[in-house]
């Protein structure tokens, strides 16, 4: 090589290894996101739960394709991965970190894949490089969604090395056999799988047309065979779940012909940039083999001879534009997520990869500037995904004008990788599960959680949510039946009460509350931090049967409000607080507590519910020496203008410290000093802010003050 030669190449080779280099981080980021993610105690997405009772099912020999049942509805896809899961389960622990280990062990197994096609193209190993870090840089952008208990993973690595395999199995019918193999489990995997038998198809005619019978013959077999298999296994129901049931999800029209492109474009402008670069590389060739063409008098040949010279391009560019057609379609699926742009962002970074040139000193000086600027593209990608995590909503909400400033945040790893409080809340809440009678929880977002407290689990809200009208009613009341009947007797609840469960659940009370920072929610997709706009505020809710509190030894029951009435308090002034007690579920309120009993003191039991304002005072009591005044306090929202106080004769007071709370009560202990022994006094509750209410429960004299609290 020339010493001019050679300085020409050098940028490239320099840009080479900074390609090389930031995918390389991107490795190790990915890596460590997977190693702090693996071992999460609950759900990292809340259909988790719904995959590892399918592989339950299999494991224990129950049926997955049937009518649907309180017990199980299947979710619309092929079975493989939960078959995979319980297979491997039968060896190792069956639970998340299995489900999860074989999703990323399936990325693992994408990113060879793509290292191979790039070989396979004669490409150098920073086209390799370069495939990979594309795609572990739209980990974000798919919701963080590649190692969490679904199959995404798992198909996605079954399509690629079947596609690989039939790029490179001219010659070999075995090759192309087993590239069949591969591609009918990833439609066993997954049904979207259909359209690249389609694209392959098609495309094998340019790649190994005399290899192509063997690869269709082997999918036909297996996909086909087995579908009518199953049908004969499942009397006819394997069909109806995995494709007539999709029909009645509505499809969105803006999704498919907009946003799903405006999403791609905003969250990869670099590489939309190469791919728009390639793509006018590759109409220029094109223009000019078409001038050539017409002056040879063997065109067909030269045609053909054209085509196989840019097999490798052309084919890989069919597959990016089946997977950018695949995450359209997945996306535009109502109750989808972007977990759908998943084939579209790989299957575009093998493309770019193989499509991109690469310079030698050999080579004509147009493809070391055309690699020189593609590298260049790719590297500002890598970064940028590094750096930003895109929100395309304010965008589809307010325009690109006004909605692109506020379209992009920074990177948080928080929200990514669950923090020292999250984990802590998750083991808490998991060995709580753990200890209840699983026969008896209900958990319609959260499946598995009966089955890890020892029962046999229960249709989730996913599989209520797909079924037909009338089958869904049907369940619904088979599920308030077994409320009504006592075989459920703990129902946890992420949200609101779903409406058609609240007759049954109305003389419930709430055993435990989280919200805030107490909740435990998923790290991808809905519930989750991650990739929201508009962050999910729902609370989450443990309700069961009330159980009346213990009163300890040497406590006088001042009031507790378990008759229905204001238990002796009196009105002092306004409606607010009603004409008696109120259950956990009031009207128009979400619902109350933990507190104790089935009753409790509400300043919004009035029609004008927060609105109203009022103030009652309790019957005497007298303070004893060394006791304390312990009740229950809550409020909704602000505080400033509600109190609870103590009231003596002489009109000597003192206010109670009100906890902040969101609809829980929580207890509040008064500690009687000494110059307030023998008085006799009244406890005061005031509400006179129109937009809070005050709870009130369980007022309890003590005549020794307890330690603690």
């Amino acid at each position: 090589m020339s010493a001019d030669a050679a300085a020409a190449t050098r940028p490239v080779v320099w840009m080479r290894r900074v390609v090389t280099g930031l995918s390389l981080v991107w490795v190790l980021v990915i890596a460590i996101v997977f190693a702090c993610r693996i071992g999460f105690p609950l759900e990292l997405e809340w259909m988790e739960g719904g995959s590892l009772q399918q592989a339950w099912r299999v494991q224990h020999g129950l049926p997955v394709y049937g009518p649907p049942s309180p017990d199980f509805v299947p979710f619309l896809y092929t079975p493989l991965y939960p078959a995979l899961v319980a297979l491997l389960g039968v060896v190792f622990p069956l639970g998340y970190v299995l489900a999860r280990a074989v999703s990323i062990c399936a990325v693992i197994a994408t990113g060879v894949a793509l290292w191979r096609l790039c070989r396979i193209e004669a490409k150098p190993s920073a086209h390799g490089w370069l495939a990979i870090g594309l795609f572990l840089s739209g980990y974000v952008f798919c919701f963080r969604w590649l190692d969490i208990a679904r199959g995404d993973a798992l198909f996605l690595a079954l399509l690629l090395w079947g596609l690989v395999l039939l790029r490179e199995s001219e010659g070999s019918l075995e090759r192309a056999a087993l590239a069949g193999v591969l591609v009918a489990l990833a439609f066993w995997t997954k049904q979207t799988a259909a359209v690249f038998v389609v694209i392959s198809g098609v495309a094998g005619l340019l790649i190994a047309p005399r290899q192509l019978w063997a690869y269709a013959g082997t999918i036909a077999l297996i996909d086909g065979g087995g579908v009518l298999l199953g049908q004969w296994l499942t009397d006819g129901w394997l069909w109806t779940w995995i494709y007539e049931m999709h029909q009645g999800h509505a499809f969105n029209d803006e999704r498919f012909w907009s946003k799903t492109w405006g999403m791609f474009l905003h969250a990869e402008p670099f590489a939309a940039g190469l791919c728009a670069v390639l793509l006018g590389l590759g109409v220029s060739v094109v223009i000019r083999r078409a001038m050539r063409l017409g002056r040879d008098a063997l065109g067909l040949r030269t045609l053909w001879q054209g085509l196989r010279a840019s097999r490798g391009t052309i084919y890989w560019g069919a597959m990016a534009a089946g997977g950018l057609l695949v995450s359209a379609l997945g996306y535009s699926t109502q109750f989808a997520e972007p977990n759908a742009f998943i084939p579209g962002v790989c299957l575009c970074a093998a493309f770019l990869a193989v499509a991109l040139p690469h310079a030698n000193a050999e080579r004509a000086e147009w493809a070391k500037w055309a690699e020189l600027v593609g590298l260049t593209l790719v590297a500002l990608q890598l970064g940028f995904a590094l750096a930003v995590e895109p929100m395309y909503q304010p965008i589809q909400t307010n325009g690109v004008r006004v909605g692109l400033r506020h379209s992009y945040a920074w990177q948080d790893p928080w929200r990514t990788i669950p923090t020292g409080r999250q984990r802590a809340n998750a083991r808490g809440l998991r060995t709580t599960i753990e200890a209840m009678d699983g026969a008896s929880l209900l958990a319609l977002h959260r499946p598995w959680w009966p089955i890890m407290a020892g029962g046999a689990g229960h249709v989730g809200a996913m599989g209520i949510t797909d079924v037909t009208a009338e089958q869904r009613t049907q369940l619904q009341q088979a599920i308030r039946d077994r409320v009504a009947s006592g075989q459920i007797q703990a129902v946890w609840i992420d949200g609101s009460v779903p409406g058609w469960l609240t007759r049954e659940l109305s003389g419930w009370t709430v055993h435990e509350r989280r919200w805030g920072g107490q909740r435990v929610r998923p790290l991808s997709g809905w519930m989750s931090e991650a990739g929201m706009v508009t962050a999910w505020r729902g609370e989450q809710l443990l309700l069961a049967p009330p159980r009346p509190r213990e009163v300890p030894e040497g406590v006088e029951v001042i009031a507790d409000f378990e008759d229905g009435t204001l238990d002796g308090f009196e009105q002092v002034s306004g409606t607010a607080f009603g004409h008696g007690s109120v259950r956990s579920f009031s009207r128009k309120l979400p619902p109350l507590g933990p507190h104790g009993g089935t009753r409790l003191l509400s300043s919004a039991a009035s029609r004008k519910l927060l609105e109203a304002r009022g103030e009652l005072r309790s019957p005497p009591f007298v303070l004893p020496e060394g006791g304390a005044v312990e009740l229950s306090l809550g409020t909704t929202g602000r505080r400033k203008r509600l109190a609870a106080k103590l009231v003596s004769d002489d009109g000597r007071s003192v206010s109670l410290k009100l906890p902040k709370t969101r609809l829980d009560l929580r207890p509040v202990r008064w500690v009687v000093p000494s110059e307030w022994a023998g008085v006799q006094v009244r406890l005061h509750v005031v509400d006179d802010d129109p937009k809070a209410a005050l709870l009130v429960d369980d007022l309890w004299v003590w005549e020794v003050a307890p330690p603690g609290r």
